[in-house]
């Protein structure tokens, strides 16, 4: 590097070289993978959270708490959730019910640091709740709008530029088209049959000539015409152009008119390229030519970066986003992903395998009909992460990172053109480390005091909380008070006994409060306002439903009162398990019996099930419940049997049939009565949401065209995958033909995995 850059570089303080002691707000990205985003009254929205640090781009580690919450149009907060994060990672729920009235909500994520850098926003998603399938057309020629962003910022007069445009219809919708047309003040046409992707967007170049003024217009017959002044042209400038179609190097050329080249032959400019802690300086010496320097692809970070020009006096004149793609399979994994049918065929097994230099991931897995409508996502993992952080807008990012191909790199080069200095320009970088203005959420925080402690023999205090068995022990300080944080959920009791020197435990005269979290992210309301740009479907992708819904099938896809219920009796593992019998007693294990019992097994035994050891699938002998009535196995799954009792909660079966239900286990640990007279217990109102076991909700009909474009057949939160073998997951099918699948997830290293797969089993 010369030493001019080097100059720039410390005059301008861009390296953190006083970084000392301060702590600093990290770059914390959030990305929510929902199982769906259109949902029908009676359904619920299941979603796992990613949580990544942009600076090291490696999952974020260090955060505890995740704010999740939902809000209307007005930004009025109709429900939230805390949630807890552990390794980058978390996970939720809401229920569409009937308190949601209106047709359209959006989730916001965020963590409560979050706010100390100002450029980065919450999560942002949509929802749709679906009321009536029947779309109305928007009319693409109503409230058209053409937007005009010059490369690299400006219009250089006597001098060839690319301009990008953008075309929406005022409804959140870009404008796909073919027939715009470049004309002069006169009306003299420069270009013709100008074209727009399907977000609306575009690019054309043309040579600037002195004086003129140039439109960007649409004729339509029948319509009136739509037209846009192009920004008046600089002169005695000098622009930035960015050829980025390149497979191994990235190609800036300087744009000026050649008498400006010819001025300052000799000259001296100077290149930045920069993401985030990464900048790479050039100087670039000025002829008459148009001056082009290349760098290659691998010295640059995959992702957006900035690219700012700066002139003889170290003043950016030039600014222009790209996008890099290489280096982009050591980032973005794909999965090998095998199938076939179980042996009845009501199921769907799928084998998920990593690629052999990945050693292990967790992912998540939304599996919908193949016909679905109902996954419409703005992003993915990968544009959350590596693309929404750093520019301004909101489009539906996710498709650009589908099968990113050349025409995928194109459009996304042309989006990054539009966006200007994106999130972080060029003053961003001069500032010191942003310091923390709010304090990290860790936990849910307490503090309290002991009335009657003897602190010459009592100084310390055991919090025990129940649902997530966690134990801690706190100092107390000189005038007998405490303070902590724990991982405490909502509807959890926090116990508090005092420890004295020996170890022993008494019940103490306590106060205890809990502290305050983050209120709400702001600004709410401003960030509601963004308005995401929609891709418009071509005729290959569009789909729709062959009729719109009756009332009749809008009311009953989906017993609600059902649904709600399920939530909270089948949701406590896993492991529990359902006969073909109507639960209608139910014994519910209290202290005598755990006393008394010592094993799942030796209670069972007392009610007439009988023990034996049986082959399973593989070969293996395992233990085998006998029926009492007529020694049929029963579908139990063995590890509960050696279970000690004090884990169940209460076993559910028909008296009369002798017909085996179900066992649910204890949400929290066992504790015996004498242990109990030990703690005083306080009520948890504000804590972490508990997490949840996915049910498939009751539709009334499979075979009908709403489920195959709004139902859903499976959720799984946490699939961990490993590189030794493929891991194994299993799909109802309900009767369908096929099936999509929507998985994202990452590994600790920094891989990311979003995939689509559409898998069809017609004969």
């Amino acid at each position: 590097m010369k030493g001019l850059c080097w100059f720039l570089l410390l005059s301008l303080g861009v390296i953190h070289a006083q970084t000392g002691l301060k702590e600093i707000a990290v770059k914390e990205n959030i990305h929510l993978h929902l199982n769906k985003t259109q949902y029908l009254k009676g359904e619920v929205l299941w979603f796992k959270a990613y949580l990544w640090d942009q600076d090291h781009k490696m999952p974020s580690m260090g955060t505890k708490n995740l704010h999740v919450a939902m809000y209307n149009a007005s930004g009025k907060e109709i429900r939230r959730k805390l949630l807890v994060v552990e390794s980058g990672m978390a996970q939720g729920h809401f229920a569409i019910d009937s308190v949601l009235t209106d047709d359209e909500y959006t989730l916001l994520a965020w963590t409560n640091s979050m706010p100390n850098v100002a450029q980065l926003p919450p999560f942002q998603q949509r929802i749709q709740i679906l009321n009536d399938a029947a779309k109305s057309e928007v009319s693409l020629a109503v409230n058209m709008k053409i937007s005009i962003y010059p490369e690299g910022g400006q219009l250089i007069e006597e001098a060839y530029n690319t301009i990008g445009m953008f075309i929406e219809n005022g409804s959140g919708q870009g404008v796909q088209v073919d027939d715009l047309e470049l004309v002069d003040q006169r009306g003299k046409r420069i270009r013709s049959n100008i074209i727009t992707n399907h977000f609306g967007m575009g690019k054309t170049a043309f040579f600037v000539e002195a004086g003129k003024s140039y439109y960007l217009q649409r004729k339509r017959e029948g319509f009136p015409i739509i037209r846009q002044l192009l920004p008046n042209a600089t002169k005695d400038q000098v622009g930035l152009s960015i050829n980025n179609l390149g497979q191994e190097k990235v190609f800036f050329r300087m744009v000026s008119s050649k008498s400006m080249f010819s001025e300052k032959d000799g000259d001296t400019y100077v290149l930045g390229v920069y993401q985030d802690d990464f900048l790479i300086m050039e100087n670039i010496s000025i002829d008459e030519r148009e001056p082009v320097i290349s760098l290659t692809r691998k010295e640059l970070p995959f992702g957006p970066l900035v690219a700012t020009l700066f002139d003889e006096g170290l003043r950016p004149v030039a600014h222009r986003m790209f996008f890099n793609h290489k280096n982009q399979e050591n980032i973005v994994r794909q999965l090998e992903i095998d199938h076939c049918l179980t042996e009845f065929g009501d199921s769907l097994q799928v084998d998920l395998s990593l690629p052999k230099d990945v050693q292990e991931a967790m992912v998540s897995l939304s599996a919908l009909p193949k016909e679905s409508l109902a996954y419409d996502a703005d992003n993915s993992i990968v544009s959350s992460f590596f693309l929404k952080p750093y520019i301004n807008g909101a489009f539906q990012d996710r498709y650009f990172f589908e099968g990113m191909d050349r025409r995928k790199r194109y459009e996304l080069d042309v989006r990054l053109m539009i966006a200007g200095w994106g999130r972080y320009d060029w003053d961003s970088r001069k500032q010191d480390e942003v310091q923390l203005a709010l304090e990290k959420e860790t936990g849910i925080p307490f503090h309290g005091k002991v009335l009657d402690a003897d602190l010459s023999e009592e100084n310390q205090v055991a919090l025990l909380a129940q649902l997530s068995s966690e134990v801690a022990f706190v100092e107390l300080d000189d005038n007998k008070s405490f303070k902590g944080h724990m991982q405490l959920y909502q509807g959890d009791s926090l116990g508090i006994s005092l420890v004295d020197k020996k170890g022993i435990l008494r019940k103490p005269n306590v106060e205890l409060k809990f502290g305050k979290l983050m209120d709400r992210v702001q600004p709410t309301v401003e960030w509601l306002k963004e308005k995401v740009i929609e891709k418009q479907n071509d005729g290959e992708e569009e789909k729709s439903i062959d009729e719109p819904l009756t009332i009749e099938e809008r009311t009953i896809a989906l017993e609600e009162v059902v649904v709600t219920e399920s939530i909270y009796k089948f949701n406590k593992t896993e492991m529990f398990v359902t006969g073909d019998g109507i639960i209608s007693e139910g014994r519910i294990i209290g202290d005598p019996d755990i006393k008394r019992y010592n094993s799942v097994l030796a209670y069972l035994s007392t009610l007439g099930y009988k023990y034996s050891k049986g082959l399973d699938a593989d070969g293996f002998y395992v233990d085998v419940l006998l029926n009492p009535k007529n020694n049929i196995p029963v579908n139990v799954d063995p590890m509960l049997l050696n279970l000690p009792l004090s884990r169940v909660q209460a076993i559910y079966f028909d008296v009369d049939k002798k017909v085996f239900v179900g066992i649910v286990l204890r949400e929290t640990a066992y504790e015996s009565p004498e242990q109990r007279k030990k703690f005083v217990k306080f009520a948890i109102e504000n804590g972490y949401a508990r997490p949840q076991v996915y049910f498939t909700p009751n539709y009334s009909d499979y075979g009908g065209q709403l489920f195959k474009s709004y139902g859903a057949l499976d959720w799984k939160a946490n699939i961990s995958l490993s590189s030794e073998i493929p891991t194994t997951v299993k799909i109802p099918l309900k009767n369908q033909a096929g099936l999509q699948l929507h998985i994202e997830g990452m590994d600790g290293k920094g891989s990311l995995i979003s995939q689509k797969e559409y898998i069809g089993l017609e004969p």
